[in-house]
């Protein structure tokens, strides 16, 4: 019963198109991504006649990945604004999660580490609140040029948020580059905040360059006996992104995030 995410298909501005090929490469749930479906879905109506359709197709929809800019120290306002817009488009359809990032480097600017902290805590605080009086969870996915591939870091912002419904998302793509030699020891050291994965191969260099598993330089297997060794129990969506034979690797990819996901006891949210 494998996800995948919606963001793969970002090129193809269909959301009719993208449920199709999803459903065609042997994948029945979907991570809802901001192209096109935010830009497309813009009322309840619209959302809830979306979601109903999908149900009927049997493609089951979780998660939102929602990419809002994340600008705290030059745009709170529209930053906190951006994050409700998203809110109110999980709720309405129901998806359980809001996937969101820190600030990118270049939008650090010349602020350091600590005040990054103590601004994205205090953001990032009343987000989660946004998210849990809406029944849903917050999930965090460090890419390789934010301050949350720093492990500890990210620890800090985790547990400085102190909501039960935030978490990490893992993503074997964006850990593989960002920590080539500790990508497997960071599961150990977060433990108990991942909540959810993006599960891929990659090279180990490339920026999010998402490889169907067996194709890349990641050692999965360890990946997943780590995982088993803190006892995950959160859900796991393919991660496809950039990948250049989108459909043709999705339909290769099914059969083996099935297996994943039996190895690790996944049951679907």
């Amino acid at each position: 019963m494998p996800r995948i995410n919606a963001v793969s298909f970002h090129e193809d501005s269909s959301i009719e198109s993208i449920c199709s090929r999803v459903l065609a490469a042997g994948f029945d749930a979907l991570e809802v991504s901001r192209p096109p479906f935010y830009y497309k879905l813009t009322t309840t109506g619209t959302r809830r006649t979306f979601a109903n359709w999908a149900a009927d197709q049997g493609l089951g929809l979780y998660g939102f990945d929602c990419w809002v800019d994340v600008l705290p120290y030059t745009h709170p306002r529209e930053t906190l604004d951006g994050f409700r817009a998203a809110v109110e488009f999980a709720r309405d359809m129901k998806l359980g999660m809001v996937i969101s990032h820190d600030p990118w480097a270049k939008d650090n600017g010349d602020h350091g580490p600590q005040e990054c902290l103590d601004v994205n805590v205090s953001l990032f605080q009343q987000v989660a609140d946004l998210c849990g009086e809406a029944d849903l969870s917050l999930v965090f996915e460090p890419h390789p040029d934010t301050f949350s591939m720093d492990d500890d870091w990210c620890l800090q912002f985790i547990d400085g948020i102190d909501r039960k419904n935030v978490g990490v998302l893992y993503d074997c793509c964006h850990y593989g580059v960002g920590q080539p030699e500790t990508y497997v020891a960071a599961i150990g050291k977060l433990g108990h905040r991942i909540r959810h994965l993006h599960f891929s191969d990659g090279d180990l260099k490339t920026y999010a360059l998402h490889l169907p598993l067996g194709e890349g330089d990641i050692q999965l297997d360890q990946v997943k006996a780590e995982l088993k060794a803190i006892r995950f129990s959160g859900t796991l969506t393919c991660d496809m992104y950039n990948y250049p034979l989108l459909e043709d690797g999705a339909r290769r990819n099914a059969e083996p995030i099935r297996q994943v996901e039996s190895e690790l006891g996944i049951t679907r949210a």
